[in-house]
């Protein structure tokens, strides 16, 4: 105990009742936790029974403690009943504004139409029926054979160099830089181009790395050029040059997370940073989370060269994080070419959709709207002429239930007009014009 007497700011037995108060409060006694004796906590203390009687009557008075006859005082599960009432509340809370929540455009959840559960279901069963492979943990690497399709894909898709030996398989982006940021600790410094992952930052922060806003200064990149803004803008070949050359000067490694890559690009995808590079100084990172389902935690990571030596030490000490049935059923649904097919579904389907949203916004908008689509297919732009800013428009829809992003272009002149984005991810096509209906009314009230 740490308490000192001699303090004239309170009495005695009031630091006794605030010493144990704030122990049960904390939840460092726990409830049914039975108290020292009067006798005990007074030579302990060097205080007389009376005081600590006092002290003890206090906190009983006050619900902290009871008193049982023949055996003592015990902290009560009050505390404990106040932190459930107070979460409940929270939840009921959270649970009303998800209500409040109408048609949620922000959103990366996918549309329910995405995706074919029946196909996916018959490979989870196809390789449940493999027990010898079922019998063994999995690969803390990924599985090989996995690891070998992704080669072959990235390579092919994304211009990628690399040997099945790179790839280091794991559930999620986080569950992949816990394992990097041993690796690079001596560097220290790293700059977020995309400050939007607070997830990343975090895990850098606590290897003892400084994340700072400048990338002069730091010397791990982490960079995402398939999606440079939140309006999905690309980072051209001549600046993933520049940005190469620079870095290869000044010695910094770049992390390429290259998350939504698929659905960055009208035309031909742009090379990957790891492929320019040939391979060497980026750690390229990617998912199959948004090309599949979010609830399919299955992200890759490659690994320059450089950095083999130190993981090949390391990584039998590191449990794989992702699913070893579902790295095989993903193996399979790979090389029979299904991935291909569900990347044009998707194309397909969001395409529509954001054809849908741009048609119901210029009938219901006029002239006074601009809406297009940038490099992304989720994202719809409205560009509207009116009394309210952008933050404003934003603002209002969300209090009426619409959840839109506003939108801040430095390069553009000041105008009067609000500019949001609209994703078209999760929203169903059927509810649109009842969506655009109440955003027309949220302008003019």
């Amino acid at each position: 105990m740490n308490l000192d007497f001699h303090s004239a700011q309170a009495t005695r037995y009031q630091q006794v009742y605030d010493y144990y108060r704030d122990l049960i409060v904390t939840g460092r006694l726990m409830p049914g936790t039975k108290m020292p004796s009067i006798r005990r906590c007074a030579a302990q203390l060097g205080l007389s029974r009376t005081t600590i009687e006092t002290a003890y009557l206090c906190l009983a008075a006050d619900g902290y403690i009871i008193s049982r006859p023949q055996s003592g005082y015990y902290v009560t599960d009050r505390t404990t009943v106040f932190t459930s009432v107070s979460k409940a509340a929270a939840a009921q809370s959270d649970t009303a504004l998800k209500k409040d929540i109408l048609y949620n455009f922000t959103s990366n959840n996918v549309d329910a139409d995405s995706f074919d559960f029946n196909l996916w279901r018959r490979y989870i069963k196809s390789t449940l029926r493999q027990d010898g492979k079922m019998l063994t943990y999995g690969e803390p690497q990924g599985e090989y054979e996995l690891r070998e399709v992704i080669c072959r894909y990235v390579t092919n898709k994304r211009n990628a160099v690399c040997r099945p030996e790179n790839i280091v398989i794991g559930a999620g982006s986080q569950a992949l830089l816990n394992i990097l940021c041993p690796l690079i600790k001596k560097r220290q410094t790293v700059c977020f181009r995309d400050t939007r992952f607070p997830q990343g930052m975090v895990i850098f922060a606590d290897y003892g790395f400084d994340v700072l806003k400048e990338k002069e200064s730091a010397s791990v990149l982490y960079m995402t050029p398939s999606h440079m803004t939140s309006l999905g803008d690309v980072m051209s070949v001549e600046r993933r040059l520049a940005l190469l050359k620079e870095c290869a000067a000044s010695d910094k490694l770049i992390i390429e997370d290259d998350y939504d890559n698929e659905f960055r690009y009208f035309s031909k995808p742009i090379p990957c940073l790891q492929g320019l590079a040939g391979g060497e100084n980026v750690v390229y990172l990617s998912t199959f989370s948004k090309l599949l389902l979010p609830s399919i935690r299955l992200s890759f990571m490659i690994l320059p060269d450089s950095l083999l030596p130190l993981y090949e030490q390391k990584k039998a000490l590191y449990n794989q994080t992702a699913s070893k049935s579902e790295q095989l059923a993903l193996c399979q649904f790979l090389r029979d070419g299904h991935l291909d097919s569900q990347i044009r579904r998707l194309k397909r389907l969001y395409l529509g959709k954001a054809k849908t949203l741009c048609t119901l916004l210029e009938e219901t908008f006029g002239a006074r709207a601009q809406v297009y689509t940038g490099e992304s297919v989720f994202l719809v732009h409205l560009k509207l002429k009116c009394a309210l800013t952008s933050d404003e428009l934003r603002d209002r829809a969300a209090e009426k239930g619409i959840l839109v992003f506003a939108i801040h272009r430095s390069d553009e002149k000041k105008e009067s007009y609000a500019h949001i984005a609209l994703s078209c991810c999760e929203v169903p096509v059927e509810k649109f014009g009842a969506a655009v209906e109440m955003l027309r009314e949220t302008v003019l009230q």
